[in-house]
């Protein structure tokens, strides 16, 4: 997926998010339905509908946020391996987690938005985060991509590029004051991008024989829980479990993905966190000459400030 497409996908679902947060305003909203009066009749100067900077964020009638903004960073550390199932059953590592030397850990930015609607348990969450690492490695086995060869003995350069993006429709089965809990249902799109680039000695020359890569876009079904929990005042925590468990198309495999965050309320609208995130990924895909075999998780540490309109 281009970066210009993935900018307008994410444009629109902010758009969305927006939208959706407008009209659950305008419809608690009493003077939504009421006669139009001018500026003139109550002496009032035009009023927006959606404060969006005023002092207090807008609430449900259990005293939670309806739609704010986390943005961050999170330190994520791999684990496993990507790697090609040949035609013989034969496997070839393309990039080894494990493997001493190879650089494993990556800063990443972390998005998520939330909405929640304040006249029924139905909600939105939109969570996006990336992982890119490169590694080295002498091929000792031949690997055809696309019509060319990768010989044993190459040098191999991978750099694995991982996005997610998870869009989640939400239902909140308990919500008190302290503690809103619930389920989603949505879609959990993997965007995996690895560019190869072999090379071999001849004599005192380096020689580059393959510059190649092979992309995954994988939009599959997802499940989650959810549980936000304020446990004292200015102080928060939310946790959610995703999964997905799958074998259609060129797809077969499961995915999880499990975060925990604390937040501290610095202001009506503004607050700190932190948290941990943990993702598993076993996942084949089928390509014409081999299958894309992923066996890695991905976790570490996030920070993060979060906005509320």
């Amino acid at each position: 997926m281009s970066t210009d497409l993935m900018r307008c996908v994410l444009l629109g679902i902010l758009i969305s998010f927006l939208s959706l947060h407008s009209l659950d305003v305008q419809a608690q909203s009493p003077e939504a339905t009421a006669p139009a009066q001018s500026d003139e009749a109550d002496g009032t100067d035009d009023v927006s509908t959606l404060d969006l900077f005023d002092e207090d964020a807008e609430l449900t009638k259990s005293g939670w946020l309806q739609f704010y903004v986390s943005a961050g960073f999170m330190y994520l550390d791999g684990d496993g391996k990507f790697s090609a199932r040949l035609p013989n059953g034969n496997e070839v590592t393309i990039i080894d987690f494990d493997r001493a030397g190879l650089k494993e850990t990556d800063s990443s930015y972390w998005l998520t938005l939330n909405w929640r609607s304040a006249n029924s348990r139905w909600g939105a969450w939109f969570g996006s985060w990336q992982y890119d690492v490169v590694g080295s490695r002498v091929w000792e086995d031949s690997l055809p991509i696309e019509g060319t060869e990768i010989p044993v003995g190459a040098s191999v350069i991978s750099d694995f590029d991982a996005k997610w993006y998870i869009l989640e429709a939400t239902y909140s089965f308990y919500r008190s004051e302290t503690v809103d809990t619930g389920i989603g249902i949505g879609v959990h799109t993997v965007d995996l991008d690895t560019q190869i680039t072999a090379t071999v000695q001849i004599g005192d020359q380096e020689v580059k024989v393959v510059s190649n890569r092979l992309d995954t876009l994988a939009p599959l079904p997802n499940v989650l829980v959810y549980l936000h929990w304020k446990f004292a005042p200015r102080w928060s925590m939310v946790t959610r479990f995703g999964y997905f468990g799958l074998d259609y198309s060129d797809y077969s495999g499961q995915m999880t993905n499990f975060h925990a965050m604390a937040k501290y309320q610095l202001s009506p609208r503004w607050a700190l966190g932190a948290g941990y995130q943990f993702v598993d990924l076993d996942l084949d895909v089928e390509k014409d000459d081999f299958t894309q075999v992923y066996d890695i998780n991905f976790s570490g540490p996030m920070a993060f400030l979060r906005f509320s309109f």
